[in-house]
């Protein structure tokens, strides 16, 4: 009995200590996790600081086979830049874009004018020109899997100089889903809304400074 009790006594103990140990031995485990488990980031500087403050018209350009396959790729792709630097870009302001636009359906001959005249037409400070090279929601060698892809040729003009020079170019190129071969029987909306989204942070990521994953 005297034995039977001690070992009632000393059970707890051993207990306790045996899952202070375990305790601390995953804690151990998990150091590595807790110690790496945040990403690497790197601080990246605005490429073109100087739309702050400034009311910036947007004009996109594609060929007229994307124009023919997504009639209103222009207005919503400016919808989707205007949004995203709307967010990020301090005191940013955008001409409507509808009003861009329906500029270009009304004046066949847009294009031959330059950037800054149209935006000095429309009130605005800057000019940021957006010309597409790319657009496309399915893999070229597999229609049936859908993935988004957006290229274009950024400029920025200043609407005061017409004739002049632009101030800024840069480009953005995105794949979307970025980490994927593609998508099966994903609706087509979701992969233009994921594409849009993703190129629109791009684009207005040259605006501003910001921190970007370290691969």
């Amino acid at each position: 009995m005297t034995l039977a009790r001690t070992i009632r006594s000393v059970a707890p103990a051993i207990l306790l200590a045996a899952l202070l140990s375990a305790s601390a031995g995953c804690q151990l485990v998990a150091m590595p996790f807790i110690m790496w488990g945040a990403e690497p980031t790197k601080d990246v500087p605005a490429e073109f600081p100087h739309l702050q403050n400034r009311e910036t018209c947007i004009v996109v350009w594609c060929d007229s086979d994307t124009l023919f396959e997504y009639p209103n790729v222009r207005l919503e792709v400016s919808e989707y830049v205007a949004f995203a630097m709307k967010a990020a870009v301090k005191g940013a302001t955008f001409t409507s874009n509808r009003r861009v636009t329906e500029l270009q359906s009304r004046e066949p001959r847009w294009e031959r004018e330059p950037p800054a005249r149209l935006g000095a037409k429309l009130g605005a400070e800057r000019v940021l020109t957006i010309e597409l090279t790319q657009y496309t929601m399915r893999e070229p060698d597999n229609p049936h899997l859908y993935r988004g892809r957006i290229a274009a040729n950024l400029r920025v003009y200043d609407a005061a100089s017409p004739e002049s020079r632009w101030l800024w170019q840069g480009n953005v190129e995105i794949a979307y889903p970025p980490d994927s071969v593609g998508s099966w029987g994903v609706p087509e909306t979701q992969i233009r809304r994921g594409a849009m989204e993703l190129f629109a942070s791009e684009v207005a990521g040259k605006f501003h400074d910001r921190k970007i994953k370290v691969k």
